[in-house]
């Protein structure tokens, strides 16, 4: 169906049908929050907001090689033994490093400069790979005799002043294979990082399979001893796993990636062993590894049977201080509340509930940090009850996001950058629907303060004339919230007539969710006689609602329909309602049937209310057509289903009853 041009609340140019209403009622979805933006690092850097100076410079000098010397004590006979094996086993390595290697090295040695010759130098450089291969080198099963690794290693790093990725990390995974460790396995590891900060590179990493070089160092060394190496290991995983296509992260979640990463992540924990800055920058990396790995499918049920929820807990209580630790740790985060099961665990951790609180009531100048708590504490809270209760009793949830909404809205008035103005509503609306969330529940909901209903008006206000739609829509689901839980003498009910006020301007937004939301708060209040005199007197609200009965969104047409049944109970009000609403509930009726029960059940309140008090002066025609659908709707064989019955049914037949014979029975 095209797009009308026309206001949603003006009169369609075409008859309703029950399959545009059934359609239009699931095309309309609760009102979400949207997760929080984190824009793609342009320069891929191992940090957000600390200096990466440590990381600019590769220093190839320091790569070298320390002999390694064992000294074994045999007896003679197995010495000697032992010496004739070596003998012959070294000349066969000198015959195989002499046919094989040799003319290779030879040949890499060779001044390189142009692109043919980069070429021929990288397929050289994959012999020697493969000739050490089928040597032994490589796997372990033949040592490399030190001074003949020294020549690898001194022809390799001639190589490393190359601009060629490709070749490069050819040189990085053949080092890696041959063994280096301290500062030639921090020189290398800075390298393949320094390569994996252009997006162009990912197909390469790929290709030259360096990722799995990358994870058996991880898994071989002990982060204890090469803790700097690591974090620029880890680093470079972290962004070859935000590629947008998830191939790299698939492959390293296949080969075992979340487990290594725990493991380390533990450590981090556990060990006394590493300088502090050392352990706040692995910690880093490895968490946000973990946050984009979180985008690989099977990564919710492998995260599921990990400890990384404890471990999180730990990490953010050791480094509280540390602002980005807190930041990582809460994006990553953020994308576990996002996995149901993970949410359902996350709602159980009291302590991690209570951090996220705390982490809100001491960082209000850290927006971004403010954004991911708030979205974890909103997914959560809006999922399970007793997260939400648990932090209403012992948090004082509501007073820690009013007083952060007190703080923003002061900002979102200010003038300021676009950026700044965008962070400061994100800040904002998070912070409204965790407030929301917990009011879904009676005892929060009853025990609202007065300066909580001011702020939602105001914000309110604010975002209906910014066109901040999304914060608007917030403030009205938290306010229908209220509405539904608040009875007479209560505080809430106590300021309906300037919420009225406050409701009837937002009818004039343009935007079928805020009307929605906003019709439910006014339908909930208008049972108030007050609230109906107010309503019943501007005009602007009765044309509205009355057009909104023919909508083509049902859920519109059911907060219309709502609100004029508690407006109609009321018999001086019924002059207000236009001559054809009679009409109008009847043709609901036949467009919606059995199809949607609470329409067809709401209408029928409508429209006894307004034939009971009889101030609608109705055709023969109009009562006839009524009838009609009445009975046949009441028919058993229409429809069979416990809820039409028990729901539609019993409405429908007092309605013939008053209908035949003029029934002395009350309005509803």
């Amino acid at each position: 169906m095209a797009k009308s041009k026309r206001e949603f609340y003006e009169l369609p140019n075409i008859a309703t049908s029950s399959d545009i209403i059934n359609a239009a009622r699931h095309s309309i979805k609760a009102a979400a929050t949207s997760r929080p933006f984190t824009p793609s690092e342009g320069k891929r850097s191992l940090f957000t907001t600390r200096p990466t100076s440590s990381s600019s410079s590769i220093d190839l000098s320091e790569l070298n090689v320390t002999p390694r010397v064992l000294s074994p004590i045999d007896s003679p006979k197995t010495q000697k033994r032992k010496d004739d094996q070596k003998k012959k086993e070294s000349s066969n390595f000198e015959a195989y490093w002499r046919s094989k290697i040799t003319p290779i090295l030879g040949s890499l040695n060779m001044e390189l400069e142009n692109v043919d010759i980069l070429n021929q130098a990288y397929r050289q450089v994959e012999e020697l790979s493969e000739c050490l291969l089928r040597g032994g080198f490589l796997t372990g099963s033949v040592a490399l005799p030190h001074q003949y690794k020294v020549k690898v290693f001194q022809c390799l790093i001639n190589l490393l002043d190359k601009k060629d990725t490709r070749l490069l990390l050819k040189i990085s995974r053949l080092l890696l294979c041959l063994g280096v460790y301290e500062k030639n396995l921090i020189s290398i590891s800075k390298l393949i990082f320094k390569l994996t900060r252009c997006e162009n590179n990912d197909a390469i990493f790929l290709e030259e399979k360096t990722v799995h070089s990358l994870l058996n160092v991880l898994n071989q060394q002990k982060i204890e001893e090469n803790g700097l190496a690591f974090v620029y290991c880890i680093g470079a995983l972290k962004v070859l796993s935000a590629n947008t296509d998830n191939t790299i992260g698939e492959i390293l979640v296949q080969y075992g990636v979340l487990q290594v990463l725990e493991r380390h992540l533990i450590t981090c924990n556990t060990s006394n062993e590493m300088e502090s800055e050392v352990k706040s920058n692995l910690l880093i990396q490895i968490l946000g590894a973990l946050r984009n790995l979180c985008d690989i499918p099977a990564t919710e049920k492998l995260l599921g049977e990990m400890s990384v929820c404890e471990q999180l807990q730990y990490t953010m209580t050791h480094h509280y201080n540390d602002s980005e630790v807190l930041l990582n740790s809460c994006r990553l985060l953020s994308r576990m509340s996002l996995f149901t099961e993970m949410c359902a665990m996350l709602s159980h951790n009291n302590d991690i509930l209570n951090l996220l609180l705390k982490v809100i009531d001491n960082y209000t100048n850290d927006p971004q940090l403010l954004i991911r708590c708030a979205f974890v504490l909103g997914n959560i809270t809006g999922q399970h009850s007793h997260a939400a209760l648990h932090l209403h009793d012992n948090g004082s949830i509501v007073e820690s996001m009013l007083s952060l909404c007190k703080v923003y809205k002061a900002k979102l008035v200010e003038k300021t950058t676009k950026e700044k103005q965008t962070v400061t509503k994100d800040v904002l609306c998070k912070a409204v629907r965790v407030i929301t969330n917990v009011l879904q529940h009676e005892k929060v909901a009853v025990s609202v303060t007065p300066q909580l209903i001011k702020m939602f008006i105001s914000l309110g206000q604010i975002a209906a004339q910014a066109k901040i739609h999304e914060i608007a829509l917030n403030v009205l689901c938290g306010l229908n919230n209220m509405s539904f839980y608040n009875k007479e003498g209560s505080l809430f009910v106590k300021h309906r007539a300037i919420l009225t006020d406050f409701l009837i301007k937002l009818l004039a937004v343009n935007n079928v969710a805020i009307t929605i939301e906003t019709l439910g708060v006014l339908g909930n209040l208008a049972q108030y006689h007050d609230v109906a005199e107010k309503l019943a007197q501007d005009k602007h609200v009765f044309e509205i609602a009355a057009t909104l009965l023919d909508s083509e969104n049902s859920d519109l047409v059911y907060k219309s329909c709502g609100l004029l049944v508690n407006i109609t109970k009321y018999k001086e009000f019924h002059e207000k309602l236009p001559s054809k609403i009679v009409t109008q509930c009847v043709e609901v009726l036949c467009d919606v049937g059995m199809l949607d029960v609470e329409l067809s059940t709401v209408t029928l309140f409508l429209l006894w209310n307004i034939l009971y008090l009889k101030e609608i002066k109705t055709t023969e025609e109009e009562r006839t057509k009524l009838l009609t659908v009445l009975h046949d709707y009441t028919d058993h064989t229409y429809c069979e289903s416990e809820t039409w019955i028990t729901q539609f049914h019993p409405v429908a037949k007092r309605l013939i009853g008053l209908l035949d014979s003029g029934s002395e029975l009350l309005p509803l």
